[in-house]
């Protein structure tokens, strides 16, 4: 990707709605199936595969609710996500011959627990970046070429931010977090930061993480994936080429337009060259929006060919053995879900992409996710 510089489903609740405003919430929940395993070619915890999903409230900052910043429990506190691959011959169904970035990262043979998380239903907006960081004299608060003076007549307000580098995104969590709870709470230490002097994105910096803080955080690759994919390996949308739609051509190998994708995604399709408002589309099963189009998002992982291997870069657990990203470091991070500028087979929900950290671009975002506990 080039560097650039200018450049519903109803989510239904058993009683009522919870609200986060300034404060972390419990994601637990009560079902009534208990634990166990159930075998559809994966397998997963029977309170998850037979759940509602729960819905938080948005982030307020300053007295404000921010729209478009609504939370998802992906797994509930309490339990865990525990997935044996033992088939993924539907995942190159619908694109014969595609190489490996087509297949994503539940691999056969594969064994992955994901730890409870909560993630947003939204890419992050122009307007929630620009409240979080426009008191930072060191940051460009309005990065994005689509901003909301130039977007009249598209949901300027709630247009997702872009051309932001992978260290910009973590730079939010933190600066999030900072606002919303505490300090101590921040799941990422930045040292060494080094910007552009014209555009004052983060070119460079050295980053460490701490995963059992309760802080914003990007989403990691594999938790991405089982989000975009509806957090139910049981169930027919889990093998949905699209996040919260299936194709509606036998192969998508190569293939440009997708009608289907349309009605939950913005692509070189329908997206007339430009990001939209986010939550405009159809969202999938978990409620979570634009994951298949509109802009790339970021994913905390490093890059690599093998997701397959133990202790790879996609570790077993989480998916997060990437600890650090540094300046002196020759890394690619990973970004998922395709974007207002990609064609139908690049928004595939398994697809897989990546770029340097460094790199910003006007089609290229990011949405949060958390860590929960009870």
């Amino acid at each position: 990707m080039k560097k650039t510089k200018g450049t519903a489903v109803r989510m239904f609740l058993a009683a009522s709605v919870f609200t986060l405003v300034l404060t972390v919430l419990s994601c637990s929940m009560t079902s009534s199936d208990s634990g166990g395993f159930v075998s559809s070619g994966m397998r997963v915890e029977k309170n998850l595969r037979t759940r509602r999903a729960v819905v938080l409230g948005g982030i307020t900052i300053g007295g404000k609710l921010y729209d478009k910043t609504g939370e998802v429990v992906v797994v509930p506190a309490g339990t865990a996500a525990h997935i044996a691959v033992t088939d993924d011959s539907s995942w190159s169904t619908y694109c014969t011959g595609c190489n490996a970035l087509y297949k994503g990262v539940f691999l056969n043979g594969r064994n992955v627990t994901l730890n409870p998380f909560i993630m947003s239903r939204y890419e992050v907006t122009q307007d929630l970046y620009a409240a979080v960081l426009s008191d930072d004299p060191t940051v460009n608060a309005a990065p994005s070429q689509f901003r909301s003076e130039a977007a009249a007549g598209k949901e300027p307000e709630n247009r997702p931010v872009e051309q932001v580098t992978w260290y910009d995104a973590v730079y939010f969590c933190n600066a999030l977090t900072e606002k919303t709870m505490t300090k101590s709470d921040c799941v990422y230490t930045i040292r060494d930061i080094k910007r552009d002097e014209k555009d004052r994105y983060i070119n460079t910096a050295t980053v460490t993480v701490d995963m059992s803080k309760k802080g914003y955080r990007l989403p990691t690759e594999t938790e991405w994936e089982y989000a975009a994919r509806g957090g139910n390996p049981s169930a027919d949308a889990w093998k949905y080429v699209f996040a919260g739609i299936q194709t509606k051509n036998p192969t998508v190998s190569n293939l440009s337009i997708d009608d289907n994708l349309g009605t939950v995604g913005w692509y070189s399709g329908n997206g007339g060259r430009s990001s939209h408002g986010v939550g405009k589309k159809t969202a999938n099963s978990l409620g979570l929006y634009d994951m298949s189009g509109n802009v790339c998002e970021w994913c905390w992982d490093r890059y690599d060919d093998d997701v397959s291997a133990d202790g790879g870069m996609h570790a077993v657990k989480d998916g997060s053995v990437a600890k650090q990203v540094g300046a002196a470091s020759e890394v690619y991070c990973v970004m998922r879900g395709g974007s207002w500028l990609r064609p139908a087979y690049l928004c595939m929900v398994s697809y897989r992409s990546y770029s340097p950290p460094s790199v910003c671009s006007n089609c290229l975002g990011f949405r949060l996710c958390r860590s929960c506990s009870e």
